[in-house]
This record gives C-alpha cells, structure tokens and sequence, in this order.
C-alpha cells in the first residue's frame, strides 16, 4: 500500500506524541483487530445460535446466546472508538467498523432474548442510531482512501441496507410489544372473530369449509365495518382465509406435499389464535362447536393412508409454535407485514454488496506494500469479510426456508390464478422456492427429573460465588436426567386419551382409572391435597414399578427404551388376528408411563409455572418431598443406587404391614401405591393411561400464565406448551374443577 493510503499527515495543530504515547497508540491499533477478530466470532454465533435455541435447551448454548446479546454493545462502542482514536488510517478500519454495525442489527432469527427486550425497543433504538451514527463518521473520515480503491460506494449500500435491517428489528420489537401488538394486529382479529358463528349447514373439515381464520390480511380489518363480514360468502379484499387456501386446487396444492403447505397456512392462521391468548384478548370461537370439531373431527381424524392420527396435529402444532416464537424473538413478522418478499430481496442485496466490496478489496491486494502490518491487516480484513458474506448466505438459506416465505408464496398463489399455469416462470419458481427445507422449531424431546434417584443430589455453590451470581445457586435434590426422545408411542396414547375425554372433559387420571376397571382400587391416590403432591406420588409409584421390570429383564432403563422403539416397528404391523404382540405392548405402555412420569416430576423440578399449581406451591411441595425422603430411616442406609432404594423402601412398606396408611409422606405413600399396582397384571397399562390422562389435565392454563408457554419456547419448547396449543384449538381453556373423582361416562 503507498503511504498517502496508509498513514494521514498530521494536522498542523497537533503536537508530537511522546514516546509513552506512541506506545501506548501502538497497543490500542493492535487491540483493534483482535477485538474486530472477536467481534465476528459473536456474529457467526449470534447466526448459528440464534437459530439453534429455539430447538435446544442446553444451557450452555443459552447462555452464550445471552452474553453476546449483553455484551456486544459494549464490543462495538469500545472498539469503534479505538477506531476513531486511532492516528494511523488504513483502508481496513471503515470495513472493520462497518462489520461490527452488522453485529447489532444484522442478525434477523435473533431480535430479542427475553419479553422484557421488547418493552425496551426504544432504548435498543437510541443506541443503534449512535453507533450507526460513528460508523458514518469514521467512514467519511475515510472517504478519500476508499473511493481510491472503488471501496466507498459498496460500503455506503452496506451501511444503507444495514439501516434497513435495524430499522426491522426496531419496528419488529416495538410490533410485538404488548400495546402495539393489542391495537395494530391482534385486537381486529379479536373483533372479526366474535362475528363467526356455527354454520347452517355441515361443515367440510377435509375442505375446511366454514372455518374463516385468518392467515394474512388483517390489517384490512382495522378500518372495516366488522358487521361488513356477512353475509359469510362474501370476500373481504386483501384477507385471506383457511378456507380460501384449502379450496385452492392450483397443480401446487393438490399433492401430499401441497396438503402440508396448506396445513402450514393453518398453522400461521392458528397462531394468531395463540397470540390472542397471550395478549389477554377473548377466544370468541372457543365456545363454538365447529371450534371443538376442528380438532376431534379434523386434526385428530385417521389418515386414510397411514392411519396415523397422532402425527398431523403435533406438526401443525410444532410449525404454529415456530410462528408464534418468531413473532416475539425475530423480526421475520415484520418483514413479512411490510412485505411478502421484503426480507429475501434485503438478503439478496446484503449478499451481492458483501460479495462486492471482498472482491474489490481482494483485486486491490496485489498492489499493496510489502509492510508486515499491511499484509496482516488486508488478509484479515478478506477473511473477515468472507466469513460475513457466508453468514449472509446462511441467512439468505433461513429466509428461503422458512415457513414466512412459504406462506407468503401461498398466498399469491392462491390469490392470482394466472400463477396456476404448470409451465410458466414463476411457477417454477414458486415450486423451486417451496422444496427448501427447514429444520423442526423445536427438539422433539422430554425432560426428566427422577425423585428417588436425586433427592440425595448433593449441590454446590461455588460456581454461583464465582459468577458472582450470575449462576442460579443450584437447589437441593434437583438434578435433572438425560432426555429422552419424544415417542410416536407417547403421543398416540395423548391422542387417544384426548379422544376418549368426552370432547374435552379434562380429569386428573380417574377416567382411565375407571376404564381400566380399576376406579375403586386406585382413586384414593388422587385424592392429593395438590395436584403436584398427586404427580409426586404416583411419579415415585411409577418408578419402583420400572425399577422392578428392568431388574426382571436383565436390563438397564436406557436398553429396554432401546427395544420399546425398536419393537414400535412391529407394533404398526399387525398378526393375523389383527392383534399387535403382547409384549410390545406391555413394552410400550411401560415406556410411555416412565416418560410421561419423570417429564411431569421435571416440570414440577424445573418448570413449575407450566403447571396448574402456583409455582411457589409447586417448589414448597417438592421440596418437602425432597427432606421427608433424605431423613427417611429406611433409605439412610441405602447404597446410592436406584435398585437399592426401591428395595428397602419397599421392605419399609412390608414391614409396617397396615399402619402404614397413617404416614403421609410422599415418598412413603408412592411406594404404597407402587406395592398395589404390583399387585394388578394391567400396572402399566393402568399407568399409561393415568400419565396420558394426567398430561392434558395439566395443559390449560388461564391467560395470564399463557405467556410462561411463551417463554418457554426461548427455552427449546415443552410437550406441555404443544398439549396447551391443541387444547386451545378445540375451545378447552380450562380443565373440570369438579368431579375429579368420578368421570362423566
């Protein structure tokens, strides 16, 4: 590089720096680039990792996600001011300082961390303008260097897109905002609805005629006359409906995989239906009888082909929760609202100009000085500028991918027949565009915490003290367990469960008790004085009957899920008297029970406000358990395995013959319990049931813990979360309070 590039002659007016002072500008030109380094690890994490927590709860990968968040404003504003301190000026600095504006509002899967972000959209608002604002400055300061080497004009575009993109975060965060979110999106949603009424006639669920949910559009209802909507037949123009998309029969949508991009549509129409929830706003529908037909008639109908009804509303469910997530911790909706394309063609450009400007900087290379420093800091700066044009490309893929632009692609399919033409351009674009592939929204997987095995968990705070409490201090007893895949085998028997509830008739366990034939032998264990301490026992009954049947098999708890999902196989393939095996039966149900037992005792550990009890309730209830069993005489002198345990529990439980009913000590009554249903040849079909049954009991939820499921969506998603959006759909707000002991049938 010739000198007039990389060293500006000094003002007049400045005085020669000292020799302290060169070295000490020396060490802070060298800072820069390793900040700028670190500076662009944080945005590739911020990417990867942005997109990766909505389907993990590991929380080390939250907690990464957190403090780059936290701390990269900091990064910037520190390291753009050594920028524009600094006394030497290279041609790199500008781009440096312009990749690390990318790492404020650059980053479209990740717009805020928590709830809390979004009330605060004008604080984030502030000091993007400030920094936005220094990067100006330092580019200007620049401007003579960079339009030498054809660099100003791609890097300016950069800034200006840049702008763009912060812009969208902002307006996405203050969107999402509660009172924004109530006037602008969802309170005309909530109006259009109370006008929807049972039809006169039949509904066509496969068709989904008669059902008007809204899938975009419902901005046109703000300055509409709502009374406008009637007769039912007619069009509102720029709203499009369920049942517009489901009556579309463009060459797109007719497939299996057009069923699926129609039943994506639902799920952007049924999380509207969510969003109300949270806001606090009415569910008008709710007590309409098409509403609960939807579910029980049309999302939980056997497919003709694979007679799996288990599996089509979970991947509605999973797909709407993406929805949902991406409304309150992305700024995909905003991009979206503004325009169906806005967020691929700002990507396009971001590519193109990144790719632009690592080509002028790498064709300008070879004229540059033979100086160490100088060929350090251009090799640098391309590299950097590639890993920032991948990352755009990674982006660029998301949007492709993502169920925002497949719906929008939907609707101007849908809404402009003259795209229905197989052969044409756009139609081979469109079908193009729809093949690409996302990954799931969220893990797919059960927590589990197990009682018996970690009541005697010893904590320790150092890491807590260390971090000087920025690591929650660990509680006593808590540990929690390995997950475990979500089965095909735990959600058919929810399914079913939901189905045999009486259209919604939530109960706590009695109903399968009383079909099972065995009310009057096990309801007294219902009779909990919480439904956590009801959890609790039967949780710790549930684990001494699998710690029995693994010790019996030979084999260890992990081996005999391995055969369960290995023998699933054959369960879908029937005998010839249309019968599946006995013992893949016995084997599931007993792997259904496990599952569900310790993931319900893992919300009570570690999610308690997911549950129907107030969550200091839950903890007190839990963490009485936890002393009542560590000052247990009988497990005292237990070897700390779990074979071990439920030996001398259930030794404790023979010896005291029939006093035993007096103690009521958790742990005391679950093995109680345990020794009954021992006693029962149907104890895990008995116990399947109960945990089915008992799984939909603790989904409703009010609205104002509605948004605890919001929450935990940042978290990797909760089974529960999924349970409490299909009980929604079908109108079930609340569980029966009455009758707990004795099921309507």
């Amino acid at each position: 590089m010739p000198a007039s590039d990389m060293i500006l002659p000094p003002s007049p007016s400045a005085e020669p720096p000292c020799e302290a002072d060169n070295g000490d500008t020396s060490l802070k030109f060298l800072l820069i680039p390793i900040l700028v380094v670190v500076g662009v690890a944080a945005l590739f994490l911020m990417h990867v990792l942005g997109t990766l927590r909505r389907r993990s709860s590991h929380k080390l990968l939250h907690a990464v996600v957190l403090g780059i968040h936290t701390l990269s404003y900091t990064l910037v504003s520190y390291t753009l001011g050594l920028i524009q301190e600094n006394k030497y000026s290279f041609l790199e600095l500008p781009v440096w300082a312009v990749c690390l504006l990318m790492l404020l509002g650059g980053t479209d899967n990740l717009m805020a961390c928590n709830l809390n972000d979004l009330d605060n959209w004008k604080s984030f608002h502030l000091k993007h303008l400030l920094k936005g604002g220094l990067v100006v400055s330092i580019v200007v300061a620049y401007r003579s260097i960079l339009r030498q080497r054809h660099c100003l004009l791609p890097l300016v575009l950069i800034i200006f897109v840049n702008f763009l993109q912060s812009y969208a975060r902002i307006m996405s965060m203050r969107m999402a905002s509660k009172s924004q979110l109530l006037r602008k999106k969802l309170k005309p949603i909530a109006d259009y609805m109370k006008h929807e009424d049972d039809p006169g006639q039949p509904i066509n669920l496969p068709d989904m005629k008669g059902y008007r949910y809204i899938v975009a559009g419902e901005d046109m209802l703000e300055d509409l006359d709502l009374e406008s909507i009637m007769p039912r037949d007619r069009k509102l123009d720029g709203v499009t409906t369920v049942e517009e998309i489901y009556g579309c029969n463009g060459p797109l949508l007719v497939s299996e995989r057009g069923s699926r991009l129609k039943d994506m549509c639902l799920s952007m129409a049924l999380s509207k239906m969510l969003n109300r929830r949270f806001a606090g706003l009415e569910l008008a529908e709710a007590g309409l009888t098409k509403t609960k037909d939807f579910v029980f008639q049309g999302l939980l109908a056997k497919d003709d082909k694979d007679n799996k009804r288990y599996e089509r509303p979970f991947r509605v469910i999973e797909v709407e929760l993406g929805f949902v997530y991406d409304l309150y911790y992305t700024r995909y909706p905003y991009l979206y609202h503004k325009g169906r394309y806005l967020a691929l063609c700002l990507s396009l450009v971001m590519v193109f100009l990144c790719s632009w400007l690592t080509y002028e900087l790498f064709k300008h290379r070879s004229v540059s000085s033979r100086d160490i420093i100088d060929k350090i800091s251009v090799n640098l700066t391309l590299v950097v500028m590639a890993v920032v044009t991948i990352l755009e490309l990674f982006q660029l893929y998301l949007h492709m991918a993502s169920g925002w632009l497949k719906v929008a692609l939907i609707r101007s399919y849908v809404t402009c027949p003259a795209l229905h033409g197989s052969g044409s351009f756009l139609h081979i674009l469109m079908d193009l565009l729809l093949r690409f592939k996302a990954h799931g929204s969220w893990e797919k997987k059960l927590g589990q915490y197990s009682l018996l095995q970690n009541y005697d968990h010893k904590t320790s705070n150092f890491l807590h003290y260390v971090t000087l409490g920025l690591a929650d201090k660990p509680i006593m007893g808590r540990k929690s367990g390995k997950l475990v895949k979500l089965s095909t085998h735990v959600k058919q028997a929810v399914v079913d469960s939901l189905l045999g509830s009486n259209g919604g008739q939530l109960m706590n366990g009695v109903r399968s008790l009383h079909n099972n034939g065995v009310h009057e032998n096990f309801s007294w264990a219902c009779h909990g004085k919480s439904v956590t301490r009801t959890i609790l026992v039967w949780h710790v009954a549930t684990t001494i009957c699998k710690q029995k049947l693994d010790a019996a098999s030979g084999n260890p708890p992990h081996q005999i899920t391995a055969v369960c999902c290995r023998r699933s196989q054959s369960s879908r393939s029937p005998n010839n008297n249309g019968l599946v095996p006995e013992l893949s039966i016995h084997t599931a149900h007993s792997s259904i029970a496990s599952d569900l037992s310790q993931y319900c005792a893992y919300l009570v550990a570690f999610a308690p406000d997911l549950l129907p009890d107030h969550c200091f309730d839950s903890a007190a209830v839990l963490d009485d358990s936890i002393k009542e069993a560590r000052k247990l005489h009988s497990l005292q002198g237990a070897k700390k395995t779990m074979e071990r345990k439920c030996e001398m529990l259930m030794s404790f439980i023979m010896d005291s013959g029939g006093h035993d009913e007096q103690d009521t000590r958790t742990v005391v009554v679950g093995a109680r319990l345990a020794r009954q249903l021992m006693e029962t040849e149907l104890r895990w079909k008995v116990l399947s049931g109960f945990w089915a049954e008992m799984m939909l009991y603790l989904a409703p939820c009010d609205d104002a813990h509605a948004r605890d499921h919001l929450e935990a969506l940042a978290r990797g998603g909760e089974f529960i979360t999924h349970l409490w959006a299909l009980l929604t759909h079908a109108g079930v707000l609340e569980r029966d309070t009455a009758g707990l002991l004795a099921p309507a049938v």
